[in-house]
């Protein structure tokens, strides 16, 4: 096992000639979101979270991307579901939120999970104005070695710009956090226009906000919430996303297909801090003596 801050590519990851490279469609949708919340021992108000990151994806990500005994935090963890898979794969969390009301419900699921026996340290705190700064004071700067959370809109059609402004803040906050060489992963769900229900761009505006705050995108995944069965994809979509498919469907006189996946935006904090070639000093060039013009006569 490599040791703690050694730089080395993801478990899930084949080695290319420049370079590990990720696979881009991950298999987390062969059970039902409902259906991992029971297997996981959730408590039964997790789900009303809308903006919850399946525990199957948040498995995936913190399996390939940190090893046992690496720290993970999501700093706006919702019910939890990223903190109770982070205890279940062995690593120690951290999960921080605005709301309390979200701050019962993951520490419920939290105390669940190390009731069962779970052998790492995990917590859930209410997130205040100077929790950053705390952080940082208690020594937490570059112990993270993974940041892992999800675009969180108040509904299906939410405030995407309002999200994304609360992304960033949070990023800019927590990413001092992560240890040099770490990861950040930044997952979303897929949102419509709510006329013209069309698909937004929100990972491009995700990677815009990772990239303003100093991070270096390296990948850009599709993790599955449908699963495919002779190359034919069944959705897990909800009888309410039907009705709604089927009204806009009507109203434009064109088809409109149900939501398979979560984006997946990944990049890493300060890569260049742990490649030791990158930190050598980049040596003077030699100048050239200025070759003197003959004085005309």
């Amino acid at each position: 096992m490599s040791k703690r801050g050694e730089s080395e590519p993801p478990r899930s990851a084949w080695q290319g000639p420049e370079g590990p490279v990720l696979a881009s469609v991950w298999p987390t949708g062969t059970v039902r979101a409902a259906g991992q919340l029971d297997e996981g021992g959730y408590h039964e108000a997790t789900g009303t979270d809308a903006a919850l990151m399946p525990p199957a994806i948040a498995r995936h990500v913190i399996e390939t991307f940190t090893l046992p005994g690496n720290v993970v935090l999501d700093p706006d963890c919702g019910a939890g579901t990223v903190v109770v898979e982070a205890l279940r794969c062995g690593r120690h969390a951290i999960g921080l939120t605005g709301q309390r009301r979200w701050w019962r419900v993951a520490r419920t699921n939290v105390t669940a999970t190390k009731a069962r026996g779970a052998p790492v340290d995990g917590m859930v705190l209410v997130r205040r104005e100077g929790t950053a700064a705390a952080a940082v004071t208690a020594g937490m700067t570059g112990r993270v070695d993974l940041l892992l959370t999800t675009l969180r809109l108040s509904g299906p059609n939410g405030d995407v710009a309002g999200a994304l402004n609360r992304l960033a803040v949070l990023l800019s906050q927590y990413r001092q956090l992560v240890r040099p060489g770490g990861y950040v992963v930044i997952t979303s769900a897929p949102y419509r226009h709510a006329v013209r229900h069309e698909l937004l761009d929100v990972a491009s505006q995700i990677a815009a906000v990772g990239t303003a705050v100093g991070l270096a995108p390296i990948a850009r995944c599709l993790a599955l919430t449908a699963t495919v069965r002779r190359g034919r994809v069944y959705t897990r979509a909800t009888l309410a996303d039907r009705r709604t498919a089927r009204r806009a469907e009507r109203g434009l006189g064109h088809p409109i297909a149900l939501s398979a996946h979560h984006c997946v935006l990944v990049f890493r904090a300060d890569p260049e801090e742990c490649e030791p070639t990158l930190k050598h000093a980049v040596p003077t060039l030699p100048t050239r003596a200025r070759r003197r013009m003959p004085e005309a006569a």
